[in-house]
């Protein structure tokens, strides 16, 4: 089946503004209105979908676009619609979760095994792309961000996800970012060495926990707890002093640890036999989980419109 004879399967509703074939490969491109009544269409916002049968499968997409007059001709921008409070979903498939029957001329669901036709399959990509299909993956991914800004800051580092992608691209093209001009970790006491934020954030939380303490005495009874088992709460009871530099010593551990884990992630020895395994550690997994936006398609959703 070539090009043409693929796209001839598909047929053009009133709300779809153009259609073009692909010329190396059986499939279509697809530029269709938003439905009326939403925010995307009074903004002049398009769908730009992609159908295509292929040598490793069949594979599909859509997008929001914002067309761009150049001239004449019109060009049309990806965009992700994060300005819009009802958010839509881009995605692009892997090739694995339909295949194209072309003896029947249909495209069949692997998993449950239902036919649709090309009109019906463009309407459940339109109705998952209305859908807000990765809603709460947009909050583990800002759960995931914020974590690991939190432990980036411990560590007097900074996290943005985009700035540290591109640095950990160059480096993998042997060209290495360039560090921080500062000193992560300094001398505490000539002997201790944990990173200032590190320092700070044990004294903020420290400093909740006695007001806390000190305003409902009778829900936290910590003083009392420690004088039953440990005596006094002053500099002259060995205990107080123990904990002191426990304190001081977990910390420089944490400290110390989080530097080798970040360091790992941006900067990975290539000769480490661990790291040519893909072994990732826990920072690297949060980072590369935002950017993992699989889903299969929901062939019951319909989109809401009115077909002429």
């Amino acid at each position: 089946m070539d090009s043409q004879e693929f796209t001839n399967l598909y047929t053009k509703q009133n709300f779809d503004e153009a259609i073009t074939s692909f010329q190396n490969e059986a499939g279509f491109s697809l530029i269709r209105l938003y439905p009326e009544g939403t925010p995307y269409h009074k903004d002049g916002r398009r769908m730009f979908m992609k159908v295509a049968v292929l040598e490793r499968g069949f594979f599909y997409g859509v997008d929001m676009t914002r067309p761009e007059k150049r001239g004449e001709t019109t060009d049309y921008v990806i965009t992700d619609g994060n300005e819009y409070r009802k958010k839509v979903t881009n995605f692009m498939s892997d090739g694995g979760e339909f295949v194209f029957d072309e003896a029947n001329k249909r495209i069949v669901h692997q998993k449950t095994n239902k036919s649709l036709t090309l009109n019906e399959f463009v309407d459940i990509l339109e109705a998952n792309h209305l859908a807000d299909r990765l809603f709460w993956k947009r909050i583990l991914n800002f759960l995931a961000d914020s974590t690991l800004k939190i432990i980036f800051l411990l560590s007097d580092k900074q996290y943005e996800k985009i700035r540290v992608a591109i640095d950990k691209y160059n480096f993998s093209r042997d060209n290495k970012p360039i560090p921080a001009e500062k000193h992560n970790i300094e001398p505490f006491f000539k002997y201790f060495y944990i990173s200032k934020n590190l320092i700070f954030g044990i004294l903020l939380v420290t400093f909740i926990i006695a007001i806390l303490v000190a305003t409902f005495p009778n829900k936290l009874p910590i003083k009392s707890v420690w004088h039953s088992f440990f005596g006094e709460f002053t500099l002259s009871n060995p205990m107080v002093v123990l904990l002191f530099f426990l304190c001081l010593f977990s910390s420089e551990k944490l400290s110390k640890w989080l530097n080798r884990k970040i360091k790992e992630f941006l900067m990975p020895d290539k000769n480490n036999f661990y790291n040519s395994q893909n072994k990732e550690n826990f920072v690297e997994k949060l980072h590369n989980f935002q950017y993992q936006n699989k889903f299969n398609l929901r062939i019951s959703l319909r989109p809401p419109r009115i077909k002429s």
